[in-house]
């Protein structure tokens, strides 16, 4: 062999292990290494080298108990206009907790039924305090507590006759009749298939109380001769996902059957503003009127916003109605209670150095809200308590 191809044999020899020998020497790089910083050391473990220990479950949070107000009175004595969620604020700090305290003495007729003018006090029921009427306002029952338990002692017998109307509401009824005795909201396929005005006798185009109509589409298999008129007011969207939620009604007027046919004819009986042509005609809803409403939190986990006001512009308050995206599919029903949240404002912070820092304010509080009648995409509540004026786009949220 050529001396000439030895020596380049020999020199690839050795470039070959100077290179094998420099790459045995380098530390190889640790793409997989997951660095923790204790508080007073530092340490690199390979995820390979070591798989984490499973973390167990944390244990379910405790369960709320039921917090009575510190300074709750021995007895309190209820007053005309008084409600349910009243006399709850008394004691609790928590009123939907009312009907978890409230004890029922099988002994007196009608125990869940309070009346003006009947006492309540603090009792212990198996080391539990629970609230019980103590005293009847007018009948002379009283009630008290002796070794053996609760017993009734008669004072002045008497016949007791007022009608359950008499009793305390759980929520003012004023505030809410016209959620349960009118139309509030109107899908879209209700919307496109009610019956509606054509035009009136004397051809006006704007009517009122004792006024003919001509009806088209009305349906009078029902029986009972009395249909509401209406008005289709403003779309309500999500403000999430902009779905449609149905459409707000606007309640007109109300009025009886005259004649069947297609066109049928009406006479308006009541109305609350002008009626015009394209205005919307439904039976009126007979069922009966639900007075007590037992405030309880949802059966599940729900976060909505505020859709729109009833009767209100920019805000409301207590005892007025607001409108939100959840509704009977998310499993609201008449009573469910929810917190109304305010969303903390981005606010610039003058004393950084950056003139664009920003900072989130937390979010609050500020009141609580009753479902009075749920829909299948929406709901509508009344504001219970309010910290401050309620807006549209507060949220609600399971208490």
């Amino acid at each position: 062999m050529p001396i000439t191809n030895n020596r380049q044999l020999i020199k690839g020899m050795i470039l070959l292990s100077g290179m094998l020998l420099i790459t045995a020497c380098a530390e190889p790089p640790p793409p997989y290494a997951v660095v923790y910083e204790p508080e007073e050391a530092t340490e690199v473990i390979s995820v390979k080298a070591k798989t984490p220990e499973p973390v167990a479950a944390p244990d379910p949070e405790p369960v709320e108990p039921v917090v009575y107000e510190p300074e709750y009175p021995e007895t309190y004595i209820v007053q005309e206009g008084d409600t349910l969620w009243d006399i709850s604020t008394v004691f609790l700090r928590d009123p939907w907790y009312w009907p978890e305290i409230w004890f029922k003495n099988p002994q007196v007729e009608n125990p869940h039924l309070i009346y003006p003018g009947d006492t309540l006090a603090i009792i212990y029921v198996g080391g539990e305090r629970k609230v019980q009427i103590l005293s009847r306002g007018t009948d002379g029952s009283v009630l008290s507590q002796t070794s053996g338990g609760l017993k009734i002692v008669k004072v002045d017998p008497r016949i007791r006759s007022k009608p359950i109307d008499a009793t305390i509401p759980s929520i003012p009824i004023d505030s809410i009749r016209h959620l349960i005795e009118r139309p509030l909201i109107i899908d879209e396929d209700t919307l496109n298939k009610s019956a509606y005005v054509l035009t009136s006798f004397d051809n006006h185009l704007i009517n009122s109380i004792n006024d003919k109509l001509y009806v088209r589409n009305l349906d009078t298999t029902d029986g009972s001769g009395r249909y509401q008129i209406y008005r289709p007011n403003r779309p309500l969207y999500d403000p999430i996902t902009d779905e449609l939620l149905g459409y707000e009604a606007l309640y007109v007027g109300e009025s009886k059957l005259l004649l069947r046919g297609d066109p049928a004819s009406i006479r308006v009986t009541n109305s609350d503003r002008e009626i015009l042509r394209d205005d919307r005609v439904m039976p009126m809803d007979n069922t009966s009127f639900e007075r007590d409403f037992y405030p309880r939190p949802p059966n599940n986990k729900v976060n909505g916003e505020i859709v729109a006001l009833l009767d209100a512009i920019s805000q409301t308050g207590v005892y007025q109605t607001i409108a939100i995206n959840l509704g009977q599919r998310d499993g609201l029903e008449s009573g469910n209670i929810l917190r109304i949240r305010r969303t903390g404002s981005i606010v610039p912070d003058k004393r950084e150095e950056d003139p664009r820092f920003r900072v989130k304010l937390p979010d609050e509080s500020v009141g609580m809200a009753m479902i009075i009648r749920s829909f299948e995409k929406m709901s509508y509540a009344l504001i219970m308590e309010a910290d401050i004026p309620i807006k549209v786009r507060d949220s609600v949220e399971s208490p």
